[in-house]
């Protein structure tokens, strides 16, 4: 993991999304042709893979067939942006950007099981004011593999490197959830002139398919936060063990347990808990996931009794248009130091108008409670939507705006941001058939 790290720091990578499971097909036992065991809606591999830079929200591994397959990923993307940028009691600012956002991707993949290597930066050319040039680099790996009969692997890191004034204009990052794409809601913070920031996330899992409707999954990770230019740095550090059993084909109960440590500038604190969940599966198309429970906490950071949650709602729509709604407090770091827990919301529509145009909605909230009571609870948000024209099957033409706003945890700011792009993505080209 930390030669990992390495090297996408020296490589300036950063952030990605590692896709979401989908239902693990089991096949029914045959033993009695009267009580048919449930196959669990867990599954011990992803079936989604996230992509970085690209109109492809994720590639989805479920339609490959079972030999594996490898691809190589390119593309790139030239904008022209107008941003309006104002702070409470004081004028807004004015000026306008040449953008560049080029992506690369490796990835092997088969039906039930995933290699991914994805690099994509960011630069931004001020045409407007002062010449300045600034670049946000994100880039992943993620590995999902089955190692034994009923033992699944799973391995991520991702790191981001660069200005938040870069990351608020780059492309934003998606979830998947049951095959709906789901905005990243870490988007939502926004900060002011916080120059070079850095930012890195590990993680490790095994699940354990104990029959087709029980498993166990078992986890660990790791995330850091530094600014660059002399500000405040932050760890967490995490682990979890689940338990997941089906009821019917419909339906899954879950419960698990979790610790946490942080450490801050100015100190650090631990928190454990515990959590009980349902996964279940409304009409034909609806999924529906929630789970919660307590969270305790050591000094100094033990203010009262908390609490842990998530919930997660894909409604595939029609073939033509999706919703996905996403809420949950984490323990681990986005882009704010110094973080006890945050609590983020996103919501996304995707509407295909026709062959031609397509129309995206997300919108994105984050509510963060500090460490140290003098820095107050961060709130923030942001709107936003594109419009695609697909002017042949590798170019598109697409318009989009954006609203970021900082309500608490400081100065009233935000900002206004309308974009004009031309974006050109080749068909994937299969290396290895």
């Amino acid at each position: 993991m930390r030669m990992v790290l390495c090297l996408f720091a020296l490589s300036g990578t950063s952030t990605v999304l590692v896709a979401q499971e989908n239902a693990d097909k089991s096949t029914p036992s045959t033993d009695s042709q009267d009580v048919k065991p449930a196959a669990l809606v867990i599954p011990s591999y992803s079936q989604n893979v996230a992509l970085l830079g690209t109109d492809q929200r994720y590639l989805d591994l479920g339609t490959l067939q079972t030999r594996r397959r490898t691809f190589f990923m390119y593309g790139m993307g030239v904008s022209e942006s107008y941003v309006n940028s104002f702070q409470e009691n004081s004028g807004g600012q004015d000026n306008s950007q040449l953008l560049w956002s080029p992506h690369v991707a490796i990835i092997n993949a088969s039906n039930h099981s995933s290699f991914s290597l994805q690099y994509s930066p960011f630069v931004v050319q001020s045409t407007s004011g002062p010449s300045s040039r600034q670049v946000f680099h994100a880039g992943n790996i993620s590995l999902s593999q089955p190692i034994a009969p009923n033992w699944a692997l799973q391995l991520s890191s991702s790191n981001t490197y660069g200005t938040d004034t870069s990351r608020l204009l780059s492309p934003l990052a998606f979830d998947v959830s049951k095959g709906v794409p789901v905005v990243d809601p870490s988007s939502a913070v926004f900060q002011f002139n916080r120059g070079k920031v850095f930012t890195t996330a590990e993680s490790v899992g095994l699940t354990w398919q104990r029959s087709a409707s029980q498993a166990m999954s078992f986890s660990a990770g790791e995330s850091y936060f530094s600014s660059l230019d002399g500000g405040p740095s932050s760890r967490s550090t995490f682990a979890q063990v689940s338990y997941f059993a089906a009821v019917s084909p419909r339906t899954s109960f879950n419960v698990g347990g979790n610790y946490h440590h942080q450490a801050f500038s100015l100190g650090g604190c631990d928190s454990y808990g515990f959590s009980f969940g349902i996964t279940h599966q409304v009409g034909r198309h609806i999924n529906l996931a929630l789970e919660g429970g307590p969270e305790f906490e050591t000094a100094p950071c033990n203010r009262a009794l908390g609490g842990n949650y998530g919930i997660s709602i894909s409604y595939p729509l029609s073939r033509r248009s999706r919703v996905g709604l996403m809420a949950s407090r984490s323990y681990m770091i986005n882009y704010l130091p110094n973080t006890q827990w945050t609590d983020t919301g996103a919501l996304s529509y995707d509407r295909q108008l026709s062959q031609s145009f397509e129309i995206n909605l997300n919108s994105g909230y984050a509510r963060s409670v500090r460490s140290q009571a003098g820095l107050g609870t961060y709130v923030g948000y942001f709107v936003g939507a594109d419009l695609s024209w697909k002017l042949s099957r590798t170019m598109a033409l697409g318009t989009s705006y954006r609203r970021f706003e900082q309500v608490s945890g400081g100065p009233i700011q935000g900002q206004n941001m309308a974009l004009v792009s031309l974006v050109w993505n080749p068909l994937p080209m299969r290396i290895v058939k």
